[in-house]
């Protein structure tokens, strides 16, 4: 990386701002070959200064690290706040369950925006994000935005009827995700064979 750097930064650039200005995905191509386990010699499989050859143990061990999915981590805690929401419209709390239903929509489409590289600081950066990245797509098509459509929760009273809509609204949104989510990793899984 230091050796790209030197021969691609702008004279005076910083390291950081070359960073910036070349983007993470510039970074990920230039590793990823080193990842490839083919590419590496039997000569360097040691561990420095041992003569054996090195092994790799798939277990657990002090140094292992826990590889987990956060988009389907993101899917599982807004399927909980789908859960809640009905929690709260059993307990007639008409408010909370509006508020988790909210939550739903927000979640759901944060943990389909962390595969984009989109910047979401805020929810509200989040409803517009998400439909700057998947208003056309066929799995999220609706007659208004995503945004309309989770902002209803600004010009409606905490009543029954809104609260049993936006909750049936939100369950929608969570089974169009979860279709979208798992066509994503069948087409990945396609894609490796």
């Amino acid at each position: 990386m230091l050796n790209d750097y030197e021969a691609n930064a702008a004279e005076g650039e910083y390291y950081s701002d070359y960073y910036q200005r070349q983007g993470k995905m510039y970074f990920y191509h230039l590793l990823k070959p080193l990842a490839e386990l083919k590419s590496v010699s039997p000569d360097e499989y040691r561990d420095w200064g041992l003569d054996d050859e090195f092994e790799i143990i798939k277990a657990v061990g002090e140094c292992a690290g826990v590889i987990i999915d956060l988009v389907a981590t993101l899917i599982y805690e807004t399927e909980e706040k789908y859960d809640w929401a009905l929690e709260a419209f059993a307990q007639e709390a008409y408010a909370d369950a509006i508020y988790h239903a909210y939550n739903v929509f927000v979640s759901g489409a944060k943990a389909l925006l962390l595969e984009t590289s989109a910047k979401v600081p805020t929810q509200i950066h989040v409803i517009r994000e998400f439909d700057k990245h998947f208003a056309a797509n066929p799995f999220f098509a609706h007659e208004i935005s995503f945004e309309a459509q989770v902002l209803q929760i600004n010009q409606n009273e905490p009543s029954r009827a809104f609260a049993e809509q936006y909750i049936q609204e939100a369950h929608a949104f969570l089974q169009q995700l979860k279709a979208y989510r798992e066509s994503q990793l069948k087409e990945q899984a396609l894609n490796h064979v």
